[in-house]
C-alpha cells in the first residue's frame, strides 16, 4: 500500500511545469548592515559550521501519513532500504573555478551564539539562495547579522573576495515555524552589494531554478559540510530516488552534515552535450531545492529540502524589486561575464 500511496504523491508533485506566478505570502524581510571589515581571516577561519537541523524517522513517517491523507494507516513508514547516493570532492579539485561550480560559496553570518557558516548559491545578478534557518532565527524571531558570501571558498582562500549583503528575506512560513522541521518553506534569499564595480552574477554567473520540481528527480547536492575536508572545500553528492512528501519537503540520499545547510539541489548540473535530448526534467543547472534538515538516527544518511513553491517565488520577487538590475533572466542560468 505504501508504494501506491507514494506513487500518488510523486505524480502530484510532477504536475506543475516551469516557473509560475508567485501566489504565496510575501515573507518577512529586513535591510542588513554591510561591514566587509568584520570578516577578518581569523573570523572566517574560526566560524562554526551551522549544525544541520535533525528530524526523526517517527516524525517524518507521521507527516507522510498526514500528507497523503492516511493517518490511520500505521503501516506507512519511510522506505526501509537506504536511499542511494554517490559522494565525492570536485574532480579535478580546481573544477571550483569553472562554471557552474563558481556559483557556490560559503555564507558567513553572526548570531547571538557566535559566528557561523552555511552554504549558498547565486540564482540571479545580485541574489543568492540559502536555507531560511541560515538567515532568520525562528525561535528568537530575529534575523542573523553580518552576512558575507564567499564564492569558490577553498581552505581559507578567497579567490573572488567577500561579498556583503544589504537585504534579507525569508518566507512567512519559516518566520512562524518556531524552528520546527520539516518545514514547508525553509528558504532565505539575500541581495548582495556590488564588489569592485561588479555584481556577484557578473563575477561568477548564476543558476536557474524550477518550482515544484524536487520530486521525482535526480540531483547534485553541493555544499561545504564539516564532515568532509572540515568544510574547507566544496563537496558534491549525486542522488536520486527521493522519498516524498513530508510537510512540503522531500529527502534524498546524502552523507553531508553541518555546514551544508542552504546548499542547492540542482537538476542536470553541468554542461549539456551536443545532441543531448535530456530526461523528464530537461532544463540544465536549475535549483530545485536547498539543504534544510538531516536525520536524527546516526545510521541514516539523507538530507531533506523544502520544495520550491509560490512562497519562494514571492521572496525572490521581493529581493528583485529592491533595485533595478538585481534579477536578470528570471529562473534561467547564465555564465559569468569575462
Amino acid at each position: 500500500m505504501f508504494k501506491k500511496l507514494l506513487l500518488g504523491a510523486l505524480l502530484l508533485a510532477i504536475a506543475t511545469p516551469e516557473i509560475g506566478a508567485a501566489q504565496g505570502r510575501k515573507g518577512v524581510s529586513t535591510d542588513v548592515r554591510a561591514d566587509r571589515d568584520y570578516w577578518t581571516p581569523n573570523r572566517l577561519r574560526r566560524a562554526r559550521d551551522m549544525p544541520l537541523p535533525r528530524v526523526s524517522r517517527a516524525r517524518m513517517s507521521k507527516l507522510l501519513a498526514e500528507d497523503i491523507g492516511a493517518m490511520e494507516d500505521s503501516t506507512i513508514t519511510l522506505p526501509a532500504r537506504a536511499l542511494q547516493f554517490s559522494s565525492s570532492r570536485m574532480v579535478p579539485r580546481n573544477a571550483r573555478s569553472g562554471f557552474p561550480y563558481t556559483t557556490m560559496g560559503r555564507l558567513f553570518f553572526s548570531s547571538r551564539d557566535g559566528n557561523f557558516a552555511c552554504s549558498a548559491s547565486v540564482i540571479s545578478n545580485r541574489v543568492i539562495l540559502t536555507a531560511g534557518h541560515c538567515v532568520y532565527d525562528a525561535i528568537r524571531r530575529r534575523f542573523h547579522d553580518n552576512f558575507a558570501f564567499v564564492p569558490q571558498y577553498f581552505h581559507g582562500q578567497l579567490p573572488r573576495g567577500v561579498w556583503t549583503a544589504r537585504f534579507a528575506v525569508v518566507t512567512e512560513e519559516w518566520k512562524l515555524s518556531n524552528d520546527v522541521l520539516p518545514n514547508v518553506a525553509d528558504f532565505g534569499v539575500l541581495v548582495l552589494n556590488d564588489n569592485g564595480g561588479r555584481t556577484i552574477g557578473q563575477a561568477v554567473g548564476w543558476l536557474g531554478f524550477r518550482t515544484e520540481a524536487l520530486v521525482p528527480n535526480h540531483v547534485h547536492i553541493l555544499g561545504f559540510p564539516v564532515n568532509h575536508d572540515s568544510g574547507e572545500e566544496l563537496h558534491q553528492v549525486t542522488s536520486g530516488d527521493s522519498a516524498c512528501c513530508f510537510d512540503g519537503t522531500a529527502v534524498y540520499g546524502s552523507d553531508m552534515q553541518a555546514g551544508s545547510s542552504g546548499g542547492p539541489f540542482i537538476q542536470n548540473f553541468g554542461q549539456r552535450a551536443i545532441g543531448q535530448s535530456g530526461g523528464a526534467n530537461g532544463p540544465a543547472n536549475r535549483v530545485v531545492g536547498v539543504v534544510s534538515y538531516g536525520p536524527v538516527e546516526g545510521n541514516e544518511k539523507f538530507e531533506g529540502s523544502s520544495i520550491l513553491n509560490a512562497s519562494f517565488l514571492a521572496i525572490f520577487d521581493k529581493a528583485c524589486s529592491k533595485a533595478p538590475g538585481n534579477c536578470l533572466n528570471r529562473g534561467i542560468h547564465q555564465r559569468p561575464k569575462r
